[in-house]
């Protein structure tokens, strides 16, 4: 076939436009790579991408965050690694940096610093700074929690009358739970109100734990005086008596149930002790939304709202409907007894709110070294007043509160009551779509496609093509 000069310019000026447009096209595609990003995580459980709460907590956080990691040149895996997390960050904040330090060079930074292992990253919000041990999102949204706090929150736990102790090395105390509070940025100490009178104002949580001696008048007067002025309360009861403070319960307006709950449900996941309440599902509150582990609660104690219109209360602990309060001395062949007995489901756990609407009054404080605040800096209690009552104090005892849901759960309390919701819930992503599993059907089908199906398509394919030619 004859192709004429003048065909063969309209087919080279064609292809040269041609070209030409492919080119505008690429670059154009190019610049606006460079001007727009659009990432999507099409991993399982979305583990790229941060936690609901890890979101809401950089919003929350308006100053630059600066990140040094430190890490040695020959580690890439790790500096990769550490890049990927703290970009999955930058996606939702843009002003955080990422500064990579070799440690074998800058010996005395990481001296003073004290820097013991490679990975480890320095966070700097302003004049505040934390140390991260583990490059994990767990790790580095605890850490920001604890900068985020400009307001010192102080937690206190009521002592002087052999109550459960923050700091005991018994396994019956708190001071696991005190651990991870303060890794949280809590300020957590006991306080005797026979020694120190007045209850600072600046107390974000007062904790009373299972008193053993009755309480005198004059610190009920105190605890009745915190509660009218707006004070946070964590009132964690027993089965046995309350110690005289019967007229706190009467401000609050909770009755305690007689007797101990008593949970048959435990010997099917093999706990031959009844004593010990299970509590699988919960009811919808702001402590319990989106928590769904289970918790564990020895020698629980019911209670009941009979109320006043100032107080708000929502059940957060129900027992299960096969559950009762045994009124009698308990055996561990205790059965339900009606008409004595008090049948379930019953409540061990309520949170109480209400917004105080009085002046507070003026108060002569009594501030020690580490509660020094100036009074001028402390503003009335107008802000919803929180109270929580728990019928047990094991749970979050060093015995028990690594089982289960329990330690979740505790923290989960105390952030209510100190109004850090946000800070609620912050789950560990596994890689769970790592591993690609197929059945012995699958496998076949796959091995026989790949080799019978496929080349034979090929080799048809082949013969069609030369049978046409063939034929021309």
């Amino acid at each position: 076939m004859h192709i004429s000069p003048k065909v063969k310019r309209q087919i080279r000026f064609q292809n040269t436009l041609f070209l030409l447009i492919f080119l505008v096209l690429i670059s154009t595609l190019a610049w606006l790579s460079l001007q727009h990003e659009f990432e999507a995580d099409w991993t399982n459980n979305k583990r790229n991408t941060p936690s609901d709460a890890t979101i809401a907590l950089l919003q929350k956080i308006p100053e630059p965050i600066e990140i040094s990691a430190f890490i040695s040149k020959n580690s890439k895996a790790l500096i990769s690694e550490t890049k990927h997390l703290v970009k999955n960050y930058q996606r939702y904040k843009t002003n955080i940096s990422l500064k990579i330090i070799d440690p074998i060079k800058e010996t005395d930074l990481v001296r003073e610093l004290g820097i013991r292992n490679e990975g480890e990253l320095l966070l700097k919000v302003g004049d505040r700074s934390e140390l991260v041990v583990a490059s994990t999102e767990l790790s580095l949204t605890n850490a920001l929690y604890k900068l985020s706090r400009t307001n010192e929150q102080w937690v206190l736990f009521l002592e002087g009358h052999d109550e459960r102790s923050p700091y005991g090395d018994s396994n019956y105390d708190f001071s696991s739970w005190t651990k991870i509070m303060k890794t949280k940025g809590l300020h957590v100490r006991g306080y005797n109100l026979a020694s120190n009178p007045n209850i600072p104002s600046n107390t974000s949580v007062l904790v009373i734990a299972d008193p053993q001696k009755d309480y005198l008048p004059g610190e009920i007067n105190i605890l009745l005086n915190y509660i009218e002025r707006g004070g946070n309360l964590l009132w964690l009861l027993e089965p046995k008596e309350i110690i005289g403070l019967e007229p706190l319960a009467e401000a609050l307006g909770i009755e305690l149930l007689q007797g101990m709950v008593v949970d048959p449900n435990t010997q099917l996941l093999g706990i031959d002790d009844n004593r010990f309440t299970l509590i699988p599902e919960y009811p919808n509150s702001p402590i319990t939304n989106n928590f769904n582990s289970m918790t564990i609660f020895p020698t629980a104690k019911a209670l009941e709202f009979y109320g006043t219109e100032e107080w708000d209360a929502i059940d957060i602990l129900e027992t299960l409907p096969r559950t009762w309060s045994e009124t009698e001395e308990y055996t561990p062949d205790v059965a339900l007894e009606a008409g004595q007995d008090i049948p379930g489901p019953l409540v061990i756990g309520l949170s109480l709110t209400r917004t105080p609407s009085f002046e507070e009054a003026e108060e002569n404080l009594d501030f020690d070294a580490d509660f020094e605040t100036d009074i001028n800096d402390i503003e009335p209690r107008q802000e919803q007043q929180r109270v929580v009552i728990i019928g047990d104090n094991d749970f979050a005892s060093d015995a028990y509160i690594g089982q289960a849901g329990n330690l979740d759960f505790a923290m989960n309390v105390i952030n209510w009551l100190i109004k850090d919701e946000t800070f609620i819930n912050i789950p560990n992503k596994t890689n769970s779509d790592l591993n690609f599993e197929l059945t012995k059907t699958n496998q076949i089908i796959i091995g026989f496609s790949f080799l019978l199906v496929i080349p034979l398509l090929l080799l048809l394919t082949g013969i069609i093509i030369w049978y046409r030619r063939r034929k021309k």
